[in-house]
C-alpha cells in the first residue's frame, strides 16, 4: 500500500515537473511582442490634403469666440477663392476650344479637352466632397476614428493595427507626392524656356505678357494646378486609405476567429496542459503563408494568456464560443457597416471616373505621339506624367477595391484554421450558420454597374487606347 502511494506520488511530482518544463520552454521559444499601440486619427495626412484643395472645413473646434469666427471667415474666403481659380481656368479652356475649333490644329484642341475635363473634375470633386456628400464623408471618418479595433481577440497569436497604419501611411504618401510632382512640373516648363509662357496654354481676353498682369495670371495658374494635384489626391487617395484599413481590419478578424478556441477556453478558466493540448492542434494553421493582407501575427506568451484567463469553471464551451463568437460578428458588422457607407460615398462618382480615365488616357497618349514642337521633349515629359499619374489613379480605385473583396471571402477560411474538429459534436451548430453567411463577400461598385477589380482595370486601359487608335485614324484622315 505504501509503494503504490509512493509511485503514485511520484508520477504526480513528475507530471507537475513535466508541466513546468513545458511552460519555460513556451516561454523561451515565444516571439517578441509589439509594443502596444494607442488609438489616433487614422486621416491626419489625408485630411490635411483635402484641407488643401477646400473640400473639408477648417478646424473650427475653438473654445475661443473669435478664434472660431476668424477660422470660419478663412474656410469660406479660402473656398470661394479656390472656386474662382478653378471656374476661370475651365472657362478659358472652353472659350478656346470654341474660338479656335476651325483653325484645325488637333493637337492644341486635344491639349485644352484634357485640361478641360482635369478641371471639371476638380470643380466637381470639391463640390462633392465639400457640399454635396460632407455629412456622409465626416460620418465616415468619425466612425472608423471611434471603432476600429487595435488588436485581435486574446488567443495563441495576435495581430495589431500598426501593419496596416504604416502600409496606409506609405502608400498614401507616395500617392500625394506624384500628384503634387506630375501636376506641379508643368509650371517648371516656362521658367526653364524663359518665354513668358504659361504652365496652361490657353486663349485669354487681353495680353497676358505685359508686366505684372503676367506674374498674376501665372500665379492663378499655379493655384489653379495645385488644387488639381490636391483634388485628384483626395478623391482617390481617401478610397485607397479606406481600402487599406478595412483590409486591416479584416485581418484582426481573421486572426480572431482562428484564434476563437483558444478565447473560448480563456473564458473557461482552462489550465495550462488544457490550452497546451489545444495549442499543438492549432499549430499546424500556423505554418500557412499570405493568412494576413498587411498584418505580422504575433506569438502571444503563456504567462499573458493566463493573465486574461477567466475564473475556473465560470461557463461551459458553447456558452464560451457563443461569447467569442458574438464578439467576432460584431466587429465584421462594423466593417460591413463601414464598406457600405464607402460604397454608398464612391459608387456614384466612381462611374464617371471610369469614363474620365478612359478619355484622359486616350488624349494624353495621342497628344505624346502628336507633340512635334521645339519643345517637345519637355512637353512629352510632363504629358507622359499625367499618363502615369492616370494609370496610378485608376490602379488604385481598382486594386484596392478588389483587395477588399478578397478579404471578405477569407472569413469562413479563418474559422477552418481553428482546430475545429476537437469540438465538432458541441459547436457544430455554431460553425455552420457562420460559414453559410461568410459566402457572401462585399464588393465595391463604379455606380452599381461595374465591379472594381482588376479586371475592370485592364478592361479600361484596352478600351482607351481602342479610342485612341479611332482617333488617330481620324488625325490620318484630315
Amino acid at each position: 500500500m505504501e509503494v503504490r502511494h509512493s509511485i503514485a506520488g511520484l508520477f504526480k511530482s513528475m507530471k507537475t515537473e513535466i508541466q513546468t518544463a513545458n511552460i519555460e520552454i513556451m516561454k523561451s521559444t515565444d516571439i517578441p511582442k509589439e509594443e502596444p499601440i494607442e488609438r489616433r486619427d487614422l486621416f491626419t495626412f489625408i485630411v490635411s490634403v483635402m484641407r488643401t484643395a477646400a473640400m473639408y472645413t477648417l478646424r473650427t473646434e475653438y473654445q475661443n469666440s473669435y478664434m472660431h469666427l476668424l477660422t470660419t471667415v478663412l474656410s469660406w474666403s479660402y473656398e470661394i477663392f479656390t472656386y474662382f481659380v478653378c471656374v476661370h481656368i475651365e472657362i478659358l479652356f472652353m472659350c478656346s476650344l470654341y474660338i479656335y475649333y476651325d483653325d484645325g490644329d488637333l493637337e492644341f484642341l486635344v491639349n485644352c479637352l484634357i485640361q478641360t475635363i482635369i478641371y471639371l473634375w476638380t470643380i466637381s470633386m470639391k463640390l462633392y466632397f465639400r457640399r454635396f456628400r460632407h455629412s456622409t464623408l465626416s460620418d465616415i471618418i468619425s466612425t472608423v476614428n471611434d471603432k476600429h479595433q487595435l488588436r485581435s481577440a486574446h488567443g495563441f497569436t495576435y495581430v495589431t493595427v500598426s501593419g496596416a497604419l504604416r502600409q496606409s501611411n506609405l502608400w498614401i504618401k507616395s500617392y500625394v507626392y506624384c500628384c503634387f510632382i506630375g501636376t506641379i512640373f508643368w509650371l517648371v516648363l516656362p521658367i526653364a524656356y524663359r518665354d513668358r509662357s504659361l504652365p496652361l496654354g490657353c486663349w485669354y481676353p487681353f495680353d497676358y505678357k505685359q508686366p505684372i498682369v503676367y506674374e498674376v495670371v501665372f500665379f492663378l495658374q499655379a493655384v489653379g494646378q495645385i488644387q488639381v494635384a490636391a483634388a485628384f489626391a483626395s478623391s482617390s487617395g481617401f478610397h485607397m486609405v479606406l481600402g487599406i484599413l478595412i483590409s486591416g481590419q479584416y485581418d484582426l478578424l481573421i486572426c480572431s476567429l482562428k484564434n476563437i478556441l483558444a478565447t473560448s477556453y480563456l473564458k473557461m478558466g482552462a489550465t495550462i496542459p488544457e490550452l497546451s493540448e489545444l495549442q499543438a492542434a492549432q499549430s499546424v494553421a500556423d505554418a500557412e503563408v499570405n493568412q494576413y493582407s498587411y498584418s505580422v501575427e504575433m506569438q502571444a506568451s503563456m504567462t499573458e494568456l493566463m493573465q486574461q484567463q477567466g475564473p475556473s469553471n465560470a461557463m461551459d464551451l458553447p456558452t464560451a464560443f457563443r461569447h467569442s463568437l458574438s464578439r467576432c460578428l460584431e466587429h465584421h458588422r462594423y466593417i460591413i457597416c463601414v464598406l457600405e457607407k464607402m460604397e454608398r460615398f464612391y459608387n456614384p462618382i466612381w462611374l464617371f471616373k471610369i469614363g474620365e480615365v478612359t478619355f484622359l488616357m486616350c488624349l494624353v497618349a495621342f497628344v505624346s505621339t502628336k507633340s512635334t514642337t521645339a519643345n517637345s521633349i519637355m512637353r512629352m515629359v510632363s504629358l507622359g506624367q499625367y499618363l502615369l499619374l492616370v494609370l496610378y489613379e485608376l490602379f488604385i480605385i481598382c486594386y484596392f477595391a478588389d483587395v477588399v473583396y478578397q478579404n471578405s471571402q477569407r472569413c469562413g477560411e479563418a474559422l477552418w484554421r481553428s482546430p475545429w474538429q476537437l469540438h465538432m459534436r458541441q459547436l457544430r451548430s455554431y460553425y455552420i450558420i457562420f460559414l453559410i453567411n461568410s459566402r457572401r463577400p462585399f464588393r465595391l461598385t463604379a455606380g452599381k454597374i461595374y465591379n472594381l477589380n482588376v479586371d475592370r482595370f485592364r478592361s479600361t486601359i484596352t478600351t482607351a487606347f481602342s479610342f485612341l487608335t479611332l482617333l488617330q485614324k481620324m488625325d490620318a484622315r484630315g
